[in-house]
């Protein structure tokens, strides 16, 4: 849950909304025993300090955190039809990083959101993508 992975307890949240956010309706909100409204949604989103589609996005749907090492040559390979572009992309990022060796490269989080903005690629294709053009790590 959001406001536990804050660290927030319900009176903390009521608090920082100035009471407008009682502590009850939180508890109703979270458990689905109450309908939310948008502008308490979006105070409880500016109060989490989290973008509201955070709040609203199923957290199955969303990419695991962490760094990806993607073999840029299986990526043109593919039979994605953005492969140009996301090599495209992760170039480019490792030029913004000064990190590159050519054939593979190593994103993170960060990286993933950027490629998934710029690309228009869904989480389910950047998903994907991950699954097949990715080098496993050995340890």
């Amino acid at each position: 849950m959001i406001r536990e992975r804050k660290a927030f307890t319900l009176l903390d949240v009521e608090h920082r909304s100035g009471g407008e956010i009682s502590a009850v309706a939180l508890g109703s909100y979270e458990r689905g025993h109450r309908n939310v409204s948008l502008s308490k949604l979006l105070q409880i989103a500016k109060i989490y300090e989290l973008p509201l589609s955070e709040i609203l996005t199923d957290r199955s749907e969303r990419l695991e955190t962490g760094r990806f090492t993607f073999d840029l040559r299986k990526i043109l390979r593919s039979q994605l039809p953005e492969s140009a572009t996301v090599v495209r992309i992760l170039r480019e990022i490792a030029v913004q990083r000064g990190d590159w060796n050519g054939e593979v490269m190593s994103i993170r989080a960060i990286d993933i959101a950027n490629l998934q903005i710029f690309s228009g690629l869904s989480t389910e294709e950047i998903s994907a993508l991950a699954s097949e053009c990715t080098v496993t790590r050995s340890k």
